[in-house]
């Protein structure tokens, strides 16, 4: 034993697998469950602005003006791309939380660092990369198993 009380061929116990998911997987949760609510809001907004003609007025005051049926169709298409990405960050983040589906959390962190694709845009990047640095750990992907 050494002054410490330790003796030399004990190790420092490491953290449990499901311990160590645990805190990327509930940001990675908050982070997608927040940009579903702002998706859904989003296309909720976007009907609003067509069914009370506010969206022509934006389309005034624009110096190249598009159809408003572009403009709408645009901000559709992009709000439900949007709202798929974050729901399979949101599934892959239950999964990974689970200790299930190893390909599927890892496939959720990396949609989660994309730019401008991954949950609130940038704010998702580190919690992917946090997530993506956690589950590359042999521990963890052995505990997938």
């Amino acid at each position: 034993m050494n002054d410490s009380g330790w003796q030399a061929n004990q190790t420092v116990p490491t953290p449990n697998p499901s311990n160590k998911v645990r805190g990327p997987a509930i940001a990675l949760i908050i982070v997608s469950s927040v940009a579903i609510a702002f998706g859904i809001a989003g296309l909720v907004g976007d009907f609003f602005l067509y069914s009370t003609g506010a969206l022509e007025e934006l389309e005034a005051r624009n110096a190249k003006p598009i159809s408003q049926e572009t403009t709408l169709a645009i901000r559709t298409v992009w709000g439900i791309v949007l709202s798929i990405a974050s729901s399979f960050v949101l599934y892959g983040s239950i999964q990974m939380l689970k200790l299930k589906s190893y390909g599927t959390a890892r496939a959720a962190a990396i949609v989660a660092m994309i730019p401008m694709l991954g949950p609130c845009c940038v704010v998702g990047i580190p919690f992917g990369i946090w997530a993506f640095v956690v589950l590359k750990e042999d521990s963890v992907r052995n505990a997938f198993r």
